[in-house]
């Protein structure tokens, strides 16, 4: 994969980075709540009929905010890692280690920042996390250069998504820490995403009101 070049604009993305679990199942719940919704509207005029569109339009947005929007996005000096209704935005340049286990995290200091739509199955975390323990502890001398060749030779081979996303966050923040800011950057905060806080507010609370017709 080529990583997107740098771009003078600080609003302008440099690289996205797509979710890496649960879009299939995202895309095909809101195909079910649209299918849902498209026939009750045609052909099911009743309370009932209500009832079940609110819900699939509730389910939808849940779906939505949990499955799809959940991503990360790479600016010149900035990163922004969405989550469902809370999204961290991280100076680059502050950025002290990143890091891949069932989430993308960003170190800042002794605060964590997330990303929940990133990350490694539970059996890769495992997985991952024993052959880092193998390498940097117990074991042989000899096992440990094993297991340090075939790694290097994997990572030759093939390199996964995640492995991309960490080595290309890294690169980033190391060319931010390179160069000079011409303007001090908001510290590293999470920032709730209010138009989806409102829009699931708004359809449950219209679903729930619905069994009081």
């Amino acid at each position: 994969m080529v990583p997107s070049q740098p771009s003078t604009d600080r609003s302008t993305p440099v690289e996205r980075f797509k979710p890496t679990g649960g879009v299939f199942v995202g895309y095909a719940g809101l195909a079910a709540a649209a299918l849902a919704l498209g026939y009750v509207v045609l052909f099911v005029h009743t309370v009932t009929g209500l009832q079940v569109a609110l819900g699939a339009v509730f389910i939808g947005v849940v779906v939505w905010v949990t499955q799809v929007r959940p991503r990360a996005t790479a600016y010149p000096r900035h990163v922004v890692l969405k989550n469902s209704v809370r999204d961290a935005h991280v100076p680059l340049a502050a950025v002290d280690e990143v890091a891949m286990g069932q989430m993308l995290n960003l170190w800042v200091g002794d605060e964590r920042y997330v990303c929940i739509g990133i990350g490694q199955s539970l059996r890769e975390d495992l997985k991952s996390r024993r052959r880092k323990q193998d390498v940097t502890g117990g074991g042989s001398r000899l096992t440990q250069l094993t297991l340090k060749a075939e790694r290097a030779s994997t990572d030759e081979r093939a390199m996964s998504y995640q492995t991309f996303i960490v080595t290309r966050l890294e690169e980033l923040v190391e060319q931010a820490k390179r160069e000079p800011a011409p303007e001090p950057y908001p510290p590293a905060r999470y920032v709730v995403a209010w138009p989806e806080v409102a829009v699931l507010a708004a359809t449950g609370l219209a679903f729930l009101l619905t069994f009081f017709l």
